[in-house]
């Protein structure tokens, strides 16, 4: 099926919507949620921004790649990218929980620190004697303060470190040659 060469070239120009518009929809969200999340990165950690320009590189030249097998009769199979199936992901994510715990954790503690350090400190700092007030900055920070600490209770979580309930006597077996009689 032959499609319009300047919708693919536009569609090509935003990562992952090539490969979507060809019918690669994995392959596409794939590529689409690796952009967003080294986006997301990026404003972070501003060295990342680099990668933004590779994702969108890859993705570019994905499209036309795609296009080059379809026109050959041999199209590529619509995948994940870096796994392969979905099945795949959804095997290799119990097995990094301590991993994907901890990078919760240092998420949300950057975001912590970034909204409180040098949000919440340096205006009660800057605006103590204006009339501007601090309820303003206080109020701007609650959202990135809610995610901070959902993330870090969820790297908590995963990490299976929170406090768990004293199990009853009776829900412990008894011991090899215990005897049933106290």
């Amino acid at each position: 099926m032959k499609k319009n060469a300047l919708l693919t070239f536009i569609f090509a120009c935003i990562p992952g919507a090539g490969q979507m518009y060809y019918g690669y929809m994995q392959r596409g969200l794939a590529i689409v949620s690796l952009f967003g999340a080294a986006f997301m990165v990026s404003n972070i950690f501003n060295p990342f921004v680099i990668t933004l320009l590779i994702f969108w590189m890859y993705s570019f030249f994905d499209t036309y790649d795609l296009i080059r097998h379809l026109a050959a009769g041999e199209p590529k199979e619509d995948s994940l990218l870096l796994l392969g199936k979905w099945q795949d992901c959804k095997e290799l994510i119990p097995q990094h929980n301590k991993l994907l715990g901890w990078g919760l954790i240092i998420v949300g503690g950057w975001a912590m620190y970034d909204t409180v350090v040098s949000n919440w400190l340096a205006n009660i700092l800057n605006r103590l004697f204006s009339d501007y007030g601090i309820v303003y900055s206080i109020i701007h920070g609650i959202p990135n303060v809610f995610i901070a600490v959902l993330l870090i209770a969820a790297g908590f979580k995963l990490l299976g470190l929170h406090p768990a309930a004293p199990a009853a006597k009776n829900d412990l077996p008894p011991f090899p040659g215990e005897d049933d009689h106290e």
